[in-house]
């Protein structure tokens, strides 16, 4: 409730408002709601019934029962349709309790109704009832009546709801991405005042690199593997856009900005070598003229890193040879040397950067080392000697017990979590999951019974907690104590 409106509550109403409130903070919904209905009962000329009806609704809502949360809704827009603070918000999450039950016809209707308000629709919360209706009309491939809503969003609500507009503004980069459309994006975004303004020119193509990192990765859900052309043909148009952005970026001063996102994009997503390689000279023209030597050296790595995710390791050799830290020279070669999946060389090369001298990356070799014995090499033995000399409890604990799981000595692994159970109390959660999950995969029923009774009792308020719960329920034990298996 606004401040203003709160206001205007004596100390008793003011008093049973909070307990309500209190109640819906703490996601206690039905509690919540059963306050705001008392408040109702004894306070029924307050000048915030409007808004505890609301609020009564919306706790509903929050708890799933959304019939009677509709109802209320209407009670709110039945007897408050003036109130536009409290009648818009229960115009609109009628819609939503609509859509939620499936009932895609009411819900739309709500969100249109709504809108043709002329009050409710300056609400905030139209801007949301303007992004549901547009997400129904891309899921129809409607996607003009989608463009248009989205655009509205970002035109009429860029102060009075920020979220929605925002999320609208990136739905529409998304839009121009896919169509390859850069003409329409300028067509939205530029005008007489903005059209020669580099900086909002760096702006538009900053929009543009950023959203295509999230929509040309597969797992993102954008393109199908059926659409492989599709997103070959959008990475090499949204390439074309940004490398002809690049005289915006030198006027603005933000060459290097430029040129980051433009080697995170050509070695990640698409890219001619020819344009790889032409930004690589571009970045070390620049990096070689720093005379800070740990800053160069920093941004030689950054580069290493993003030409070896590109699988370019020729080129990040190049780069490699013009870092002045050796020891961090030559573990970049390590790495690349495990990306290759050389991993019997990478460990000679941590080996040879462990031994030259400089403590920082000699303790980064020696854990890296342990890495590649353990995931790569699967050398388990190798692996627990070194993390046994690194010796940073609890991580090196925890990697050991991972070791031991994995080579199939589960008693060792036990032991292991025991250790840290009883000696890491942020982490003795976890281990004892781990050791109830572990008796399970062994076919140990009753200590992963056991185990996971214990947490219960111990760990009761863990997140470990449900899932020992839902572990028990899959043998059959009913939840609440009981004499536990020593281990």
């Amino acid at each position: 409730m606004p401040a203003s409106r709160y206001k205007q509550l004596d100390l008793f109403q003011r008093a049973q408002y909070d307990k309500a409130a209190k109640l819906l903070q703490e996601n206690s919904f039905q509690a919540a709601a059963s306050e705001f209905e008392k408040f109702k009962v004894q306070f029924p000329d307050s000048p915030a019934l409007a808004h505890v009806v609301f609020m009564r609704g919306y706790c509903l809502h929050q708890a799933k029962a959304r019939n009677q949360a509709i109802k209320i809704y209407h009670e709110v827009l039945d007897y408050f349709a003036d109130e536009v603070p409290d009648a818009a918000p229960a115009k609109y999450f009628m819609g939503l309790a609509h859509l939620e039950n499936g009932d895609t016809r009411n819900g739309l209707s709500c969100l249109k109704e709504m809108l043709a308000n002329d009050a409710y629709a300056k609400h905030p919360l139209a801007a949301s009832a303007l992004a549901r209706l547009a997400e129904n009309h891309w899921r129809n491939k409607e996607t003009d009546q989608a463009v248009k809503l989205w655009k509205q969003i970002v035109a009429d609500f860029r102060q009075s709801n920020h979220q929605e507009a925002s999320q609208a503004r990136d739905s529409l980069v998304t839009y121009y991405i896919k169509a390859k459309d850069y003409a329409g994006y300028d067509a939205w975004l530029l005008n007489d005042k903005n059209r020669d303004d580099a900086k909002h020119r760096v702006w538009m193509a900053q929009q543009v690199a950023e959203k295509a990192h999230h929509i040309f990765y597969w797992h993102h859900g954008h393109y199908t593997q059926l659409e492989r052309e599709e997103r070959n043909d959008a990475m090499r148009a949204c390439w074309d856009y940004l490398k002809a952005q690049r005289p915006w970026f030198e006027k603005e001063g933000q060459v290097w900005d430029f040129l980051t996102r433009a080697l995170s994009f050509l070695t990640t997503h698409y890219g001619e070598k020819k344009d790889r390689d032409k930004i690589v000279d571009d970045l070390v023209a620049i990096i070689k003229a720093l005379k800070d030597p740990a800053d160069a050296n920093g941004k030689y790595g950054w580069m290493v890193d993003r030409l070896r995710e590109g699988n370019d390791c020729a080129r990040a050799r190049h780069v490699i040879g013009l870092m002045t830290d050796r020891p961090q020279a030559e573990y970049k070669e390590a790495e690349l040397l495990v990306h290759e999946q050389k991993y019997k060389e990478a460990v000679a090369q941590l080996e040879r950067v462990e031994k030259m001298g400089n403590p920082t990356w000699a303790a980064t070799a020696q854990e890296r080392k342990a890495w590649v014995y353990k995931d790569c090499l699967a050398n388990y033995e190798a692996a627990i000697n070194i993390y046994r000399q690194i010796n940073k409890p609890p991580h090196t604990l925890w990697a050991i017990q991972e070791c031991f799981i994995r080579w199939g000595k589960l008693d060792d692994a036990i032991t292991t979590l025991s250790e840290i159970e009883n000696s890491f109390p942020a982490d003795a959660p976890r281990a004892a999951w781990h050791k109830a999950h572990y008796y399970h995969n062994a076919g140990q029923g009753k200590k992963a019974v056991a185990q996971a009774r214990k947490i219960l009792k111990a760990y009761k308020t863990s997140q470990e907690a449900s899932k020992a719960h839902q572990l028990l329920e899959q043998y059959g034990v009913a939840t609440g104590g009981g004499v536990f298996e020593e281990e």
